[in-house]
């Protein structure tokens, strides 16, 4: 069964710039399972860290589906 983790992803923009940081919600597997659905979204030169399983609350809050394994959602403020 899928699980909904909170990822913080490093990552450069296409135009090269500075390093930008964006928490991002993802539906996969385990943890290992959510920082791989982050690398093939954003590119294998991020840096990803899982910072936490998501509360069934949290869950329903942002309508992620655990069904749909590699959903990701972008957050502009982490409120984790």
């Amino acid at each position: 069964m899928n699980k909904a983790y909170g990822v913080q992803v490093t990552a450069r923009g296409p135009d090269g710039g500075d390093p930008r940081t964006v928490p991002v919600l993802v539906v996969a597997g385990d943890e290992q399972d959510a920082l791989l659905v982050v690398s093939e979204a954003v590119g294998a030169d991020a840096e990803s860290e899982v910072l936490r399983e998501l509360t069934d609350a949290e869950i329903r809050e942002h309508s992620l589906d655990l069904e749909q394994r590699g959903a990701a959602k972008s957050l502009a403020v982490l409120k984790l």
